[in-house]
């Protein structure tokens, strides 16, 4: 080991105890997930990241994609006490020097929000740099919305609000940039509520990436973000660059992923591609994730019954020669 972890053996680590308010309830109601409400920020052994992974076997790779990526994220236990957790290794060093990464680390560790996956701590170990994060249980919507296919419109909606809340907050703690934001880096914690990732938040790791790789990320976070929302009307995966003119010039109705099968609400769809449309028009570096647009994406969720939109003809004329055939 190369002498930089100075995390305390985790074979009999008991959970934090929660401090409880009058009312019974956590002191932080911001933090999402009780597990880890009070878990100190912490630099990790190696060994201990090692076995939490068993030895970060192929069968613990959580992370999409994970052979074309710089990266890889296991899931891993830290002990019988503790829950899971999310480990990402850097399959490259981007940096030289352990106490650059852990002041990087550290910072975003120091955020809390019930839509941020909360940073556990880090490892720097020879030439290793990991990160430790809170483990989500339930898929990405990468996998919800491009493979499961199921996703409901109020779902969809809800995902929007709650990824916005995120990048608010984000930036409003100086946290404008963030590295590769996708349907991939969204995250469904134990309760199905969408939680945005913190290992894009690290900022050293979007210079190392654009530094080694030639290619910058189309736009920036608000573009992303839009590029999400196209993906949350259509249910198609895209690239990045090719949101624009997936949007321009559709009808709303054309545009709708056909898999909602006219369930969806014309009015609050016209909202979102509306929200879209001006995100990737977006050129500033600086996030337009604003309150007001948070606040807009707010008032969706009022509504407690999703009003049917009459289906497009070509999904109809798909239902009736689907009934036809199981007839037969």
């Amino acid at each position: 080991m190369g002498g930089c972890c100075f995390s305390k053996p985790l074979e009999n680590v008991q959970p934090p105890q929660q401090p409880q308010n009058q009312l019974g309830g956590s002191k932080n109601d911001e933090v999402k997930n009780d597990g880890f409400i009070n878990w100190p920020f912490t630099e990790f052994f190696l060994s201990d990241l090692t076995t939490a992974t068993k030895n970060f076997s192929s069968d613990e790779i959580i992370s999409e994609n994970a052979e074309e990526s710089s990266n890889v994220v296991y899931k891993g236990r830290l002990s019988e006490n503790l829950g899971f957790v999310a480990v990402k290794r850097f399959k490259n060093t981007p940096w030289p020097d352990h106490e650059d990464f852990g002041e990087e680390a550290q910072e975003v560790g120091e955020l809390k929000h019930k839509r941020l996956v909360k940073l556990l701590g880090y490892c720097c170990d020879e030439e290793e740099r990991l990160l430790v994060a809170e483990f989500m249980p339930n898929d990405t919507l990468a996998k919800r919305l491009f493979h499961q296919k199921n996703m409901e419109w109020s779902m969809r909606l809800r995902v929007a609000y709650h990824i916005a809340e995120a990048l608010e907050y984000c930036s409003s703690a100086g946290f404008a940039k963030y590295d590769n934001l996708s349907a991939s880096t969204v995250l469904f914690d134990k309760d199905d509520d969408a939680c945005l990732s913190c290992f894009g938040l690290v900022r050293e790791i979007i210079d190392y990436d654009r530094r080694t790789t030639g290619s910058v990320n189309t736009g920036n976070v608000t573009y992303r973000f839009g590029t999400i929302l196209v993906n949350l009307l259509t249910g198609v995966e895209i690239p990045p660059s090719h949101a624009p003119e997936m949007i321009n010039g559709k009808d709303i109705t054309d545009l709708m992923d056909p898999n909602l099968m006219g369930k969806f609400s014309k009015e609050e769809a016209t909202v979102i591609l509306n929200v879209a449309s001006d995100c990737l028009q977006c050129t500033d570096r600086k996030s337009l994730i604003t309150e007001e647009l948070v606040a807009t994406l707010e008032a969706l969720q009022t509504k407690t019954q999703v009003p049917s939109f009459d289906m497009p003809e070509i999904t109809k004329q798909q239902e009736e020669a689907s009934s036809s055939s199981q007839q037969q």
